[in-house]
């Protein structure tokens, strides 16, 4: 049940914070078996059966906040043309990422491809920080940092001589626990937003 406050949380917030949750949850999948791809081991089914628990605990949290979206007299966010603006800027954000990853897996390619998942984790990372301003979500600069970081540390851990294998699939894990935990502090400033 969405808390009760005196300004209810409008629509396209709903819908916004709905699609940031599935985000989280299908890209925290996909870092979690980019993980245990790397890894050998028992755990691995345990780790498999822990991503399918994550991404369907996610989807469903998301999916409330859908249904929460359609209820009659939840109001809309006011202007369509800043709407509009919003969207044009998320795209914007989002070409940046797509056209920054490959630059990287070009500049990276073939001697250094050891470094490319935590090169990907640090580009995904830096796009985070414009989102968190322009979605309202403070939270998102967290989820930046931390994936940033993690990215920049496994890049300096293989330039080290650590395993690549080993880096790949700690940055693979920590980005997936970083994305999922974003999503369900998504998820729980809507069911509990903060006092103002």
């Amino acid at each position: 049940m969405l808390a009760s406050t005196s300004a209810p949380t409008a629509a396209m917030t709903l819908r916004g914070r709905a699609m940031g949750i599935f985000a989280s949850a299908g890209f925290g999948a996909f870092w979690a078996v980019t993980a245990l791809s790397a890894c050998r081991g028992g755990f691995i089914v345990a780790g498999y059966l822990f991503t399918l628990a994550m991404l369907a605990a996610l989807v469903v949290a998301g999916g409330q906040l859908v249904r929460a979206a359609r209820r009659d007299g939840l109001p809309e966010n006011g202007d369509p043309n800043a709407r509009r603006r919003m969207r044009h800027r998320f795209l914007a954000i989002f070409v940046a990422e797509v056209v920054a990853m490959n630059v990287v897996a070009w500049w990276l390619w073939p001697r250094h491809m050891a470094s490319l998942v935590p090169a990907i984790a640090l580009v995904v990372g830096l796009h985070f920080y414009p989102l968190a301003s322009l979605l309202r979500a403070p939270h998102y600069r967290l989820t930046a940092t931390a994936m940033t970081l993690a990215g920049v540390a496994g890049i300096a851990a293989i330039a080290m001589g650590c395993d690549g294998s080993t880096c790949n699939a700690l940055v693979g894990a920590f980005c997936a626990l970083v994305l999922w935990t974003s999503g369900f502090i998504s998820w729980r400033s809507v069911q509990h937003p903060p006092a103002t």
